[in-house]
């Protein structure tokens, strides 16, 4: 097995080593490995500009892979088993759909892949949800590529910018769930 890490660093700026890193990054991304460290091997590799360009590229693809496949694969069985809760999923994203996964994507929490398997077995639109989720996953793209283009160079100033990236992310997933919490209350009352 080629060791990809190593075998990029040899010219991390030819065109076929960045296609086959992004090809595989895609490729992992869409089987659960988490877009985090994929951006930090992309860093490493290419650099904080490239590497987030690249890994967030392709854990967009890994994330329109894994959506379909659920989608087109697992789908009919899935809303059979469990009818009520895909369709209140359903009911709750299709609203908003852009916007509320962008949110979703900004959390640092969850799993990336099961959060695609269940958005492909639900209702929503696979073009809200694809694009809306290439959105939320660019800051953490930025932040994971620079700490690895850190890592790789040794340099303070990017895995400073990097820490100060998250912390600014983490302040801003806290802010909109406030938001969010605050309008389902009012929706609440008002009902």
């Amino acid at each position: 097995m080629v060791n990809i890490v190593q075998f990029t660093q040899s010219e991390p700026h030819s065109i076929i080593n960045t296609l086959l890193l992004f090809g595989f990054l895609a490729l992992a991304t869409s089987c659960a490995l988490p877009r985090q460290i994929a951006a930090l091997v992309a860093g490493i590799n290419l650099g904080a500009v490239m590497g987030a360009i690249v890994a967030t590229l392709a854990v967009t693809v890994g994330c329109w892979l894994t959506f379909s496949v659920s989608r087109y694969l697992l789908a009919a069985r899935v809303r059979a088993r469990y009818p009520d809760k895909i369709n209140s999923l359903s009911d709750f994203i299709a609203e908003k759909t852009f916007l509320k996964v962008i949110v979703i994507r900004l959390l640092p929490i969850g799993s990336n892949f099961l959060t695609n398997i269940v958005a492909g077995v639900s209702k929503v639109s696979m073009k809200a949800y694809v694009s809306g989720s290439l959105v939320g996953f660019i800051p953490q793209m930025v932040i994971f590529s620079l700490a690895g283009s850190g890592i790789r160079l040794g340099a303070k100033t990017e895995l400073i910018a990097s820490g100060v990236l998250f912390v600014i992310a983490l302040l801003l997933t806290a802010y909109l769930v406030k938001v969010r919490k605050k309008n389902s209350k009012n929706a609440t009352s008002v009902n």
